[in-house]
């Protein structure tokens, strides 16, 4: 169990990302009713379902760091301490939801591409451990740059962790894994 657990901060995420559901319900069924009730009920809903999407994605990906910090401190040990992370967490919004499916963590001699199985799951496997200088990171910002892509390249496959462009900060990362990769390089 993670410190936001404890603390009852997942209790108030989940009602927030609840919420959001609820508003993006009431805007798509007032969409189905012809546009001059949309203007009506839906603009004044977009206002508060924008504020709870993004504080609900910024809770989530508070607890996803706090749950990847403790894969990284059991996995690889330790002696090699987790550096920036970044899951993966974007609404699919045709169906209202948030999905939350991968995340890529870079340690000091590591890069890890984690499994997480559920938007309220756990980390549950590990498809990539590899040194940094064997990975490959890049940044994609997608069509029209609106939801940025870290792309995580290995020999044995490739993996895209995609995020919300107002929540997911992919910098860190990069910078993070350059750093190790050249101290290993530099090492060798």
């Amino acid at each position: 169990m993670t410190d936001f657990e404890r603390s009852g901060k997942l209790r108030t995420a989940r009602d927030r990302m609840r919420k959001r559901g609820w508003l993006l319900g009431a805007t798509l069924i007032d969409g189905n009713l012809g546009p001059s009730v949309f203007s009506l009920i839906s603009l004044p809903l977009a206002v508060p379902y924008l504020v709870l999407r993004h504080r609900a994605f910024r809770d989530y990906r508070l607890w996803t760091l706090e749950q990847l910090a403790l894969t990284a401190s059991y996995l690889p040990g330790p002696d090699d301490p987790m550096l920036p992370a970044r899951q993966q967490c974007f609404p699919l919004y045709l169906l209202g939801l948030a999905h939350r499916e991968l995340a890529v963590v870079v340690t000091v001699a590591h890069v890890l591409i984690l499994r997480i199985d559920s938007l309220e799951g756990q980390p549950r496997g590990v498809l990539l451990a590899a040194r940094p200088n064997e990975v490959r990171i890049d940044l994609s910002s997608g069509p029209f740059s609106y939801n940025p892509t870290l792309l995580v390249s290995h020999e044995t496959g490739r993996w895209a962790i995609t995020g919300d462009q107002r929540v997911f900060q992919p910098e860190p990362v990069l910078a993070a894994w350059r750093k190790a990769a050249s101290s290993l390089s530099r090492s060798a």
